[in-house]
């Protein structure tokens, strides 16, 4: 069977304190994009087989998907394996959650595949063990996230978003992000408020410190009278611009590729909100 993965951005992201297990007390408002992999699994009789269309992971067989997959047969006592196709969409090392969303379609395609009834509390749950952003993507639609992020709270949104989300080439990793924010905390720039959020990441602090193109990236998606707003989404490299249309998302990524260079990886996208 076919399982989606969408990617998500942040909205905004408030680092609110340290915690007493060393990670950062946070509050986000994550959404899923309509960016997203795309999972393939099927139950064999025994064993975990991955295989990926992206070269640079196709040999890295212990990774979140796999991950997943063993600890819902271990937690479900299922007697057989499975077998699961990775076809990659979302740049990784990019603030999306791309690895996290790829572990929670596992644990739902399981869930439907071996008839096992769990609801999406369980599964949550589980997907904790595996990762902060993992039970987000359980429930798949615009949340506030706390704690470390593994904390759901779902919401509706009272409009409709949707932009164009840009990605540099390289990765920025996340502990580094975290622990160079300790070393110098502070709120992010404080950007445009919308209906629902105002914008702000603090982790923009230290990427932008690091990665100069980054705040280039944003401060010229600003200037364009097609962006609403533009922030870095978790803790890098992706940057997103809000536009009030998706005329104004295919216009502004155009002139993108005329100002960046035509090889750098864009995409325009919509917020699912359900």
């Amino acid at each position: 069977m076919k399982q989606a993965a969408p990617a998500k951005i942040n909205l905004y992201l408030h680092i609110t304190g340290r915690r007493p297990d060393g990670f950062h007390e946070l509050e986000t408002l994550m959404v899923p994009i309509s960016l997203g992999d795309t999972l393939e699994l099927e139950l064999i009789p025994a064993g975990i087989e991955f295989t990926c269309s992206d070269p640079a992971l196709a040999d890295a067989k212990d990774n979140l998907a796999t991950k997943a997959a063993r600890l819902f047969l271990e937690e479900f006592a299922v007697a057989a394996g499975v077998r699961i196709h990775l076809e990659k969409a979302v740049p990784v090392g990019a603030g999306l959650g791309g690895g996290s969303s790829d572990a929670a379609a596992v644990l739902l395609a399981l869930r439907k595949l071996t008839s096992t009834p769990a609801d999406d509390v369980r599964l949550a749950g589980l997907a904790a063990q595996l990762g902060s952003d993992v039970p987000f993507f359980i429930y798949n639609r615009p949340a506030i996230c706390s704690g470390r992020g593994e904390i759901i709270e779902p919401v509706e949104l009272r409009e409709s978003y949707q932009g164009l989300l840009v990605h540099p080439g390289f990765g920025v990793s996340t502990p580094w992000a975290y622990k160079t924010y300790a070393q110098n905390p502070g709120p992010g720039e404080v950007g445009r408020i919308f209906a629902d959020f105002t914008m702000r990441n603090d982790l923009e602090l230290p990427a932008f410190s690091k990665y100069a193109w980054l705040p280039v990236a944003k401060t010229w998606f600003r200037e364009q009278p097609e962006t609403l707003d533009a922030l870095m989404s978790g803790s890098g490299s992706s940057v997103f611009a809000l536009t009030a249309s998706r005329a104004a998302s295919d216009a502004l990524q155009e002139k993108f590729h005329a100002e960046f260079g035509a090889g750098l990886f864009s995409k325009p996208f919509q917020v699912i909100t359900a």
